[in-house]
Order: C-alpha cells, then sequence, then structure tokens
C-alpha cells in the first residue's frame, strides 16, 4: 500500500520520498500495488518504475493521481514492455484501476493499449477519466476485441462509470463485450448516457451471458418507464440472483417504479438492496414496493437497505414506507411531501402500448414511449373507421366500433377482436 504517501509535499521532495519507497522494493515480488492518492505526473511515474515494472505484479490501482494523456502514455509503455521476450506485466494482472484521472480521449487510447496485452484481468475499472464520447467508444471496442477473442474470460468486477457509451456504436461494442462475460458479478454503468435504448441492450447482453450478476448500477442514465420494464424482465429472468440494483437519478416516475417492484413479487429473488433515490418517484409507486415485498417487507427476508429519499411521497405514504420496511428504509430527508402529482392518474395511463408491449422502439403506434394512447388513432383501421375486405368492400371497423379512436382495458379486445370483451385487458 502506496497511497497517498506524498500529499502536500513540494514536488521535489515528493518524487525523491516516492522513488526511494519504491526501490526499496527493488528485489521484492510484489503481487498487489496501490499508487492511488498521489499526485502523479510523468516525473512520477518515472519514480515508481521499479513496482510498476515487476514481473511478478498482479494487482494494480492508480487511482485519483490526477494521471494526464502523457502519464498514461507512460504507464502504458511500462505495462506493456516486453524487451526481455518473456511477457509483459499487462498479461500477468489480473486487476487494473484508473479512477478520478484526467487523461481524456488520449488516455482512453492507452488503456486500449493495456487491454491488448492483457489476458488474465478479473477486474477492471475505469471510471471518471473525463473519456468523453470518442474515448469511451475507443474503451467499450476495446474491451469488445478483448473478450471477444477469450481473453479476460474470467472478468468478475467491471466498473466504467462515468463514461459516455450514449451513441450507437459504443452501445453495440459494449453489448458484444458484456454478452462475453459469463463469470461477471459486479457491473458498474452509472452516468453512462445510456438511455432506455442502451439499458435494453445492456440487460440483454446479460441474460445473453448467463453470468450471476450480483450488483447492477445503472444510476443516472435518463432511464425512464421503457427502460425500467427491460431492467425488470432482466432480474425476473436472471433466475433472482441480483443483491445490489442502484437505480438513482433517473426518471422512472411511479410507472416504473412499478416495473421494477414487479420484479420482486414472491421469494424468488435475493435482492438485499434497493436504491430508488431521485426517481420521480409518486404514491403509486411506493405501494407497488409495499405489495412487492409484503407487510413488514417479509417477501423480501434479504432486503437490508431500500432508498427512496428524493421523491415526492405525502405524509401518509411515507408512513405507510416506514410501517412496511421499519429500519431497512433509509431516512428520506430530501423527499418533498407537496410533490405528488399522481392523483388523477389512471389505470390505462399504465398500460403498455398493444403493439410493441411496452418496449417502445421504433414503434409508431405509441410514439417510442412504450405506452398505451388513451386518444391514439385506432391499430386495426388507423383512424380511418372502415376496414376494407373483399372485393374492397368497406365494413365499419370492429376494434373501434368506427369510431377511429383507440378503446383501452376491457372496452375493446385487440387479441380477439370483440367490442367490450371481460375477459382481456391491454396490458
Amino acid at each position: 500500500e502506496l497511497d497517498d504517501i506524498i500529499a502536500g509535499r513540494m514536488t521535489e521532495m515528493g518524487l525523491h520520498v516516492l522513488q526511494t519507497i519504491c526501490d526499496a522494493f527493488a528485489d521484492a515480488k510484489l503481487v498487489d500495488v496501490n499508487l492511488s492518492d498521489n499526485a502523479i505526473g510523468q516525473q512520477g511515474i518515472g519514480a515508481c518504475k521499479t513496482v510498476l515494472s515487476k514481473p511478478s505484479l498482479e494487482r494494480l490501482a492508480l487511482c485519483n493521481n490526477g494521471l494526464s494523456e502523457a502519464t498514461m502514455e507512460e504507464v502504458a509503455d511500462i505495462l506493456t514492455n516486453d524487451e526481455s521476450g518473456t511477457g509483459c506485466v499487462a498479461t500477468n494482472l489480473t486487476k487494473i484501476h484508473f479512477y478520478n484521472n484526467m487523461s481524456g480521449e488520449g488516455g482512453c487510447k492507452q488503456f486500449a493499449r493495456i487491454l491488448e496485452k492483457s489476458s488474465k484481468l478479473t477486474d477492471i475499472r475505469f471510471s471518471s477519466t473525463r473519456a468523453g464520447k470518442d474515448g469511451s467508444d475507443i474503451v467499450a471496442s476495446a474491451l469488445d476485441v478483448a473478450l471477444e477473442e477469450g481473453r479476460n474470460a474470467n472478468l468478475e468486477k467491471l466498473d466504467l462509470c462515468d463514461n459516455n457509451f450514449g451513441n450507437k456504436a459504443s452501445q453495440d461494442a459494449l453489448f458484444r463485450a458484456l454478452g462475453c462475460t459469463a463469470s461477471l458479478s459486479y457491473l458498474d454503468l452509472r452516468d453512462c448516457e445510456l438511455e432506455d435504448d442502451g439499458v435494453k441492450k445492456v440487460c440483454h447482453a446479460l441474460f445473453e451471458s448467463d453470468s450471476a450478476l450480483e450488483h447492477l448500477d445503472l444510476s443516472g442514465n435518463a432511464v425512464e418507464r421503457r427502460g425500467a420494464k427491460q431492467i425488470a424482465d432482466y432480474i425476473r429472468d436472471s433466475g433472482g440472483k441480483l443483491k445490489v440494483l442502484c437505480l438513482d437519478d433517473n426518471d422512472l416516475t411511479s410507472k416504473g417504479v412499478v416495473h421494477i417492484a414487479s420484479a420482486f413479487h414472491g421469494d424468488g429473488h435475493a435482492i438485499e438492496r434497493l436504491q430508488l433515490n431521485v426517481t420521480e418517484c409518486g404514491a403509486i409507486g411506493a405501494r407497488a414496493l409495499i405489495e412487492a415485498f409484503g407487510p413488514g417487507g417479509k417477501s423480501g427476508a434479504e432486503l437490508t437497505k431500500i432508498c427512496l429519499d428524493g421523491n415526492s411521497f405525502k405524509e401518509d405514504v411515507v408512513g405507510e414506507l416506514g410501517h412496511a420496511f421499519n429500519d431497512v428504509l433509509v431516512e428520506m430527508e430530501d423527499n418533498n411531501s407537496d410533490g405528488e402529482e399522481e392523483d388523477d392518474l389512471s389505470d390505462a395511463e399504465f398500460a403498455d402500448c398493444y403493439a410493441c408491449k411496452g418496449d417502445g422502439h421504433s414503434c409508431r403506434t405509441c410514439d417510442g414511449d412504450g405506452e398505451l394512447k388513451n386518444e391514439s388513432d385506432c391499430y386495426t383501421c388507423s383512424g380511418d373507421g372502415y376496414v376494407l375486405g373483399d372485393m374492397n368492400q368497406r365494413y365499419v371497423c370492429r376494434t373501434c366500433a368506427g369510431d377511429r379512436k383507440l378503446k383501452v382495458l376491457k372496452k375493446s379486445c385487440h387479441q380477439c377482436g370483440d367490442i367490450g370483451c371481460e375477459n382481456c385487458r391491454l396490458r
């Protein structure tokens, strides 16, 4: 542990201290090196070369070092150097952490060089490095290539927090990479600009990989109701292995929280911590969670923490939550008790679009938001009120009874076409 050993010292003295301590390990077979929380520039990396170039090195952390693009190049040069012909340091690494640095897009290129030589990594952290969209594309592509080629196949922890995977190319690369992570147990994609389409790809990739994921963080990704449904579907389909789910700072609304809650009905889950802070949730979402976990949280025996701060619950709803979850509910200091806006919402406004089943992607019927439109044109006759039969004869549309508007809930059945069907429901 060599973290935070030169803080507050003048540059020349700090470098001298750093090199003196590192050189003391010249004959040691170091396996784990943590140089975090030291202000390391290019000169600092040179001072640390003794420990960074150890062939025995397996685990390396360089977090909060202020690494620039040029400094990252120095790091990559050391870790990928194979002058002896016996293999470079990167080949033997099982853990590599770069966090809270300022290496930018150029640093991403150097990180890709390291990944290109790696083959045994089980723990990767590359987050908050000012990567930007182009740099994040480089990281996603490098991961995709490495995993597709069978390198780092036993990856267990992946933290890519605060990158930008907002475009299709990076999302597709990330999708392919995650699909090859059969051993993954921890995934942090907080603040990655994924939105609903990106979250859908992540969930599908995780399901395809069949990994026993226990920790999933998708906070701060502008996830809405449609993305929440994809997450809920993944939770149900993954066999109940997930222990920690973080969805803070998203635009779920109660509609999305209802989807999330639906994934935790019954005993087929192992969730221990559920974070839904600042998700625009109100009474309907809160009561869906209470219903899912049962009185006293009896259906969530493993649940140790549920976080709902920064939402809009009236005092009576806060009381219901407190009664249902007791000490498991984290104190809600930033709750807006006057912000309830759901009193007039009907069941119809929570129904899924009949055409895309709530997926919303490229759906013309729901305009891509996955929600049933109460006043949209009839899906059978496209708002004309009539359909064409044999010999182009016009018939009154059975679905909308000729008034051209979509009927919701029990007023018309899109499955059997019978007006007034009492057995079906548009959900």
